[in-house]
């Protein structure tokens, strides 16, 4: 029998072990812990089925994998839990003794003897041979001689507290654990993390209990936490082991989730591996990196800005850290071998070369403005001749055509960071042009949009937005020369001047729309098809391949509007003719 205090303080010692729970819990909630748990629990079950349906089961694993990362030494020797003891404020003395039992916490294998008294169970340490007092009120008398492993803290007075996850143990288990005994020195993480391990994955054996007072809600909760704490690429890959049969589904989300940082993610998962993952990982990392490299080097073939030095700038922040041997510099050599493997790989697309000649008179046309040195009449010519090329291109092209055409990205610069009332007419020429337009924001914060479509179409868009942008600049002057604008007032003519250019964005959008009705349905009528409707198709395909996730957003801003500012702003903007001139 151990020897005790003649009457030990028991509610003194459960002030202490409830101390300790709290500084256990303060760390458990931490997302750090949380994060490393999840992949603890993905590698034991990876391969050797899914989480255990039973309730008592998924409490133990998640608290195997918590209690197993916060005792786990790093590279540094120091633990999760020693770290975090460091910056606890005891306040109380039993805040003092709570911090010095953790610090005395020993993992030990034991046997369960009995229950000596209402909050006494007496153990046995199955290498040492010490018998031990638990403070314990839920271990049943069932219990006894079972055996299993707990992690212990010493709270004075000859007892002891269990700051582990209760299991018992079979005969197999116990005999792979008391491989990792040496002569004098305690049980070390590797002995937890196999013994673990083994519970995880043959099955977890209840310790009998007199009451369960853990609500099941809690520990779903937890469960859901630990899932939404996993990075974008661990949940990706999760979702490509375990239902990989939804590849359709799965490579359309690769393709979206591919950008720099997730690619360097992946790369550094990949060296990291030495084979002996559970079955699936590592082909999993291995296609999502494919798809990130393939999708990001088809971006920039495309000709969006955003992924043009995509890759090399995956190359370089890989380096960076191996440089601070923060990554395996296997890393770098797998991701030049995907990149000479999947980075090459364009559209299979063969443009018509009636396309190409359409294209680059357009480009050509695109030069003939009034600020690149042409005169207003040869400017007005050149919008109308662009005109021309449009209709002709639609009537002459067929549906084989359009669908044989290869797609690709301009991207126009605003040259700032704001909105502005030409942006009401962003969506208006991308519709009136067959193709697609967002925007994005560049690394100077400037806004950006970007024109996406047929590569004729978006030629043809980036013409109109600057025969626009000539078009606002000209009428504002005009307008600022005008009556509306000098009435104002100095304090009212920013108002007016805005509120004359969202009305001459209205107009502009108004006959763009109406042009364009009346060319569909021509079109639709000589060709017999619906070309806009070949067109979207093509392009949506192209954007799904290309893994763009577009969103669209709606303003929620107030302005202040001058009435007549915005009709004369209408009335500018019903004259706009892209078919014959630049408005004077």
């Amino acid at each position: 029998m151990p020897t005790t205090a003649a009457d030990p303080d028991i509610e003194a010692l459960y002030g202490i072990l409830d101390a300790v729970g709290a500084i256990i819990d303060d760390l458990y909630e931490q997302e750090l812990v949380a994060n490393r748990a999840q992949k603890i629990l993905r590698q034991w079950l990876t391969g050797h089925g899914g989480a255990p349906d039973d309730f008592a089961a998924k409490q133990c694993l998640v608290a195997m994998a918590s209690e197993l990362e916060a005792f786990t030494p790093s590279a540094t020797g120091q633990t999760l839990i020693e770290r975090h003891l460091k910056r606890w404020q005891a306040q109380t003395p039993v805040d003092q003794a709570a911090l010095a039992a953790l610090h005395a916490a020993r993992f030990r294998l034991v046997r369960v003897v009995g229950r000596a008294g209402p909050d006494q169970v007496e153990l046995r340490d199955l290498v040492s041979g010490e018998m031990l007092i638990l403070l314990d009120a839920l271990i049943a008398p069932e219990a006894a001689g079972i055996d299993t492993a707990m992690r212990l803290c010493p709270l004075g007075d000859g007892f002891h507290a269990v700051i582990s996850p209760l299991f018992a143990m079979d005969q197999a288990m116990l005999d792979d654990a008391l491989t990792f005994v040496r002569p004098g020195r305690p049980l070390g993480h590797r002995c937890v993390a196999s013994l673990y391990r083994n519970v995880a994955r043959r099955g977890f054996i209840a310790m009998p209990q007199v009451d369960d007072t853990v609500d099941p809600e809690d520990l779903e909760a937890l469960i859901e936490s630990l899932q939404k704490n996993l990075s974008p690429v661990k949940r990706l890959v999760m979702a490509w082991v375990i239902d990989a049969a939804y590849e359709d589904e799965l490579i359309a989300e690769t393709r979206q989730m591919a950008d720099v940082e997730n690619a360097v993610d992946v790369f550094g998962a990949l060296a990291e591996m030495d084979g002996s993952e559970p079955a699936g990982l590592q082909e999993a990392h291995e296609r999502i990196a494919a798809i990130f490299i393939e999708t990001l080097a088809l971006r920039a073939h495309s000709g969006l800005s955003h992924a043009v030095d995509a890759l090399d700038q995956i190359a370089a922040r890989i380096a960076g850290f191996i440089a601070q041997d923060k990554m395996d510099p296997q890393a770098g050599l797998l991701f030049e071998q995907f990149r000479a493997r999947h980075g090459a790989k364009v559209s299979d697309k063969t443009a018509s070369a009636d396309i190409d000649r359409v294209i680059e008179r357009i480009r050509a046309l695109r030069a003939r403005t009034v600020e690149h040195g042409c005169t207003e009449a040869e400017a007005m010519a050149a919008a109308a001749k662009v005109s021309e090329l449009l209709a002709r291109h639609d009537i002459t092209l067929d549906e084989v055509a359009v669908r044989r055409s290869e797609c690709e990205g301009i991207s126009v610069t605003t040259g700032r960071k704001r909105r502005s009332p030409i942006d009401g007419c962003m969506n208006t020429i991308a519709r009136f042009c067959d193709c697609r337009v967002w925007s994005e924001t560049a690394r100077d914060g400037n806004v950006h949009y970007v024109f996406f479509g047929l590569r004729g179409d978006v030629a043809a868009a980036h013409f109109l937005y600057d025969l626009i942008l000539d078009t606002f600049e000209s009428e504002s002057a005009a307008f600022r020369a005008g009556k509306i604008y000098h009435e104002a007032g100095s304090g009212q003519r920013r108002t007016a001047l805005n509120s004359f250019q969202y009305g001459l964005a209205s107009g502009i959008a108004a006959k763009l729309d109406t042009i364009k009705q009346a060319r569909t349905a021509s079109t639709a009528v000589t060709t017999g098809f619906d070309l806009v409707a070949v067109k979207t198709s093509v392009v949506d395909d192209e954007i799904d391949r290309l893994g763009l996730n577009l969103t669209a957003k709606t303003s929620q801003s107030r302005r202040r509007v001058n009435p007549g500012a915005f009709a004369a702003g209408q009335i500018a903007g019903s004259r706009f003719e892209p078919d014959a001139a630049l408005p004077g």
